[in-house]
């Protein structure tokens, strides 16, 4: 396994900047995910690591080595797409062996490491059967498994459960991140899917229009979002962010949305507008899962006050959307306590609030 420092690396396709001036440190054994929307750059960042692309500015090192000289062959780099790219005319006992005889490993190794592989992805019973007779979801243990098996120093792996059914998807997401603690090795995971990479990665690398928005851990990214774009891309459900402008109005400050509805703000939430003076437009962001019904619990908790426009289930509790004039909150009721057409106060604690400068998207105070 190898570490990758990724140093101020720029890649321009002619006039297009795809990636620019991206810097990460990815450590050895670590499960990394470069998650973003479709065309960010997050497969141009993989290909560039991979040696597929050249780095037209900065470098790429492992180890401490810069392999921009290096063919890709000559890397030990294991791949895994979205479309398999396994050898379907083959079996799947070729496929599997296929990377370990062009290494030349003893045939007597090459079978035992065969059905070691074979039984940890349950395909034993398909070594001798056509690759092209697979399922899908086999198709894809193949793959993984034809990569693991030559055990590469790093391991990239692009939108490698996108074809994959959910209830699959979600067994193959266990399995990927068994993988990776019994092989201990480096893995650079890209997808558009914020789930897989919170649930898979060791850290998070998001990516929008070639730039990198942030890089943490998990847990870092969801409860301090860097930028609103962050803020926005990362949760299920998706914070609520309310745009507004900013007024003072006898000591109070409010935002005034579109539409006529106003939030007060207070608290924390109040001081980091308010700290920084150049801020005019800001943007407003809570976590559904952070508001609450019934008794208020503190005097600064923001009330507002709007009217249940559609209930959804999502197992055990149900999404509320709550229509407050021309704006719309996302709620969580987990009591069943609500109806459709009900007029309800809505409570917001300030510390569980953040606050966007809307002109830049930087979080504000964070």
């Amino acid at each position: 396994m190898s570490s990758i420092q990724i140093n101020n690396v720029t890649k321009r396709f002619g006039d297009f900047t795809a990636v620019e001036d991206m810097c990460l440190d990815i450590e050895e054994g670590e499960f990394v995910a470069l998650l973003g929307p479709s065309g960010c750059g997050k497969t141009t960042t993989m290909n560039m690591i991979a040696g597929l692309e050249d780095v037209t500015e900065g470098s790429i090192l492992f180890d401490g080595q810069d392999l921009s000289g290096t063919k890709i062959q000559d890397r030990n780099i294991g791949f895994v797409f979205q479309n398999y790219a396994i050898f379907t005319h083959l079996s799947v006992y070729k496929n599997l062996s296929y990377g370990l005889e062009v290494k030349k490993v003893d045939k007597a190794e090459i079978d035992r490491r065969v059905k070691a592989m074979a039984d940890r992805m349950s395909i034993s019973h398909r070594l001798d059967q056509p690759a092209s007779s697979l399922s899908v979801n086999e198709m894809q243990k193949l793959a993984i498994g034809r990569s693991a098996i030559v055990e590469p120093r790093i391991f990239l792996l692009d939108e490698p459960l996108s074809n994959l059914d959910a209830g699959f998807r979600a067994y193959m997401r266990a399995e990927l991140k068994v993988l990776q603690h019994e092989f201990g090795q480096t893995m650079i995971y890209v997808t558009h899917d914020q789930i897989e990479a919170m649930s898979l990665a060791d850290k998070i690398a998001i990516i929008d229009q070639g730039k990198l928005m942030q890089y943490g851990s998990p847990l870092e990214i969801y409860n301090n979002p860097a930028n609103r774009f962050v803020a926005n891309f990362v949760g299920s459900p998706r914070m609520n962010l309310i745009d507004g402008e900013l007024r003072e109005e006898r000591g109070t400050l409010r935002l005034m949305v579109h539409g006529g509805a106003e939030i007060p703000l207070s608290g924390q939430v109040r001081s980091e507008f308010s700290s920084d003076t150049k801020v005019h437009s800001g943007s407003f962001g809570i976590r559904p899962q952070d508001i609450y019904f019934g008794a208020r619990r503190a005097e600064d908790d923001i009330e507002m006050h709007g009217t249940v426009e559609v209930l959804e289930r999502v197992g055990p509790k149900r999404l509320v959307y709550l229509q407050v004039l021309e704006t719309m909150f996302l709620a969580i009721d987990d009591q069943d306590q609500l109806n459709v057409g009900d007029e309800v106060p809505f409570y917001m604690p300030p510390a569980k609030s953040l606050a966007f400068d809307l002109a830049s998207g930087r979080r504000l105070g964070g």
